[in-house]
């Protein structure tokens, strides 16, 4: 199956492959009104035809709205959906819509390292956003093969992302800039040492995407891979390290990388984080809203926005999505 043309969700019969999933994420910030966006929506591993939904939100103050369900109420051919959240295939390739309506627990950011969100007090959150894009799609599934964490097929698209965003009766505008994937394939994260998914859009129309990843027992990257856009242009780059991160603490510090690629090379300073949220895997496949006790120390997601700076005068912003190595909790 060519993913790059299958934007809508897989009909069943699904493929009869241990730990196969399906999965749509969203990764967006707006550097004005200082919200980040992070969601996934993905198959449940024992019940394909139902769907489980996690999503971060970080609002200005620094607080963290978090949000896990599942279900299947709010799915059709058209687009995933679970419990409250819906994502709709507008257009294939160009337009997909966001909207969620349900109750979410607020928390401050550092209670997520202390273990998974626990229930408690609700807050209404409603949210409607766009996405469009006339960008080329990133398609991943040459690296697929390689491990078996990132699914066999996976597609990326930088866009602009608009909408409102409406937090116990308070609402935001939201204007700013996301990346989107759809992927699937058998997962397993226990596989996985660490990796970082990085997009950043600056003032000057040159944008890129980051993904790269190291398997357990390796210290050198199983694929570490790049693409720059000028404009809605795309060209294949080359990162440059060293720069991952090891430990929680240094989760707001700022460091620096480099793409080469045919334009030249783009030096990039992540200035700062303006908000963090904290998550973590399970073994074979899930993800929940703050950091598991599975071990010491133990795995860590982490998903925040960030201030960059291109060749020491270009402003800019962007996501960024990084594990900090550690022990996984495992599931029957």
């Amino acid at each position: 199956m060519d993913l790059a043309k299958q934007e809508k969700p897989l009909q069943p019969p699904f493929p009869d492959l241990v730990n196969w999933s399906e999965n749509f994420c969203l990764a967006g910030y707006d550097p004005v009104s200082n919200i980040s966006i992070w969601l996934h929506l993905g198959r449940w591993r024992k019940e394909l035809t139902l769907w489980r939904e996690i999503l971060t939100i970080v609002l200005p103050d620094g607080s963290v709205i978090g949000h896990r369900a599942f279900g299947n109420a709010r799915a059709s051919e058209d687009g995933p959906g679970a419990a409250d959240l819906a994502i709709r295939v507008i257009e294939d390739g160009r337009k997909l819509s966001y909207r969620f309506d349900g109750m979410v627990r607020r928390v401050e950011a550092e209670t997520l390292l202390e273990g998974e969100l626990r229930d408690g007090p609700r807050q209404r959150l409603k949210f409607d956003l766009t996405f469009e894009s006339d960008a080329a799609l990133w398609d991943l599934h040459k690296f697929g093969g390689s491990q078996q964490f990132l699914g066999t097929g996976h597609i990326e698209q930088i866009g602009r992302l608009t909408g409102a965003v409406v937090i116990d009766y308070q609402s935001y505008s939201f204007t700013g800039m996301g990346n989107r994937d759809h992927s699937m394939g058998a997962r397993d994260t226990i596989n996985m040492r660490q990796h970082q998914w990085l997009q950043g859009y600056f003032e000057n129309g040159v944008s890129f995407l980051i993904y790269d990843a190291i398997v357990r027992g390796s210290e050198e990257p199983v694929f570490s891979e790049a693409v720059v856009f000028e404009g809605n242009t795309m060209f294949t780059g080359k990162l440059r390290y060293p720069w991952r991160i090891m430990n929680v603490a240094d989760g707001t510090k700022p460091f620096a990388f480099s793409i080469d690629y045919e334009g030249g090379t783009l030096d990039i300073e992540v200035v700062r984080m303006p908000g963090t949220s904290y998550l973590s895997f399970s073994a074979p496949n899930d993800i929940y809203v703050g950091v598991q006790n599975a071990g010491d120390p133990s795995r860590a997601m982490l998903e925040q926005s960030a201030i960059l700076r291109l060749n020491g005068s270009v402003d800019g912003f962007g996501n960024l999505e990084r594990t900090v190595p550690g022990e996984v909790a495992l599931e029957a």
